[in-house]
């Protein structure tokens, strides 16, 4: 349920795939090492994507959002990373500098 370019977008460098399939993509913040995952869901012949947030690999998903892209999804990652990072301290540039070394 993917498109060719809604998979690309969600495997950009920004992110480590962890698992994939045609009905759900988990990624892992490469900056904050939360983990994502996207799944595409229809509702009356319309399609939408979900987005479940972990901090952590032994945590269970909560739900973060919904969207009507794919690109909107990766955007609200990046944009909690943000605040996650710009939280941690107050040198952001710094912060991010370190974790995109990973």
């Amino acid at each position: 349920m993917f498109s060719k370019k809604d998979v690309e977008i969600m495997t950009l460098p920004y992110f480590e795939v962890i698992r994939e399939s045609g009905s759900m993509y988990e990624i892992q913040s490469k900056c904050t090492g939360h983990y994502w995952a996207i799944l595409p869901l229809t509702y009356k012949n319309n399609v939408y994507y979900k987005v479940l947030h972990k901090y952590h690999e032994e945590d269970n998903y909560h739900n973060q959002i919904d969207f009507l892209t794919v690109l909107d999804c990766v955007l609200e990652i990046m944009n909690h990373d943000d605040y996650v990072l710009h939280r941690k301290s107050s040198n952001f540039e710094e912060v991010l500098a370190k974790y995109s070394q990973k």
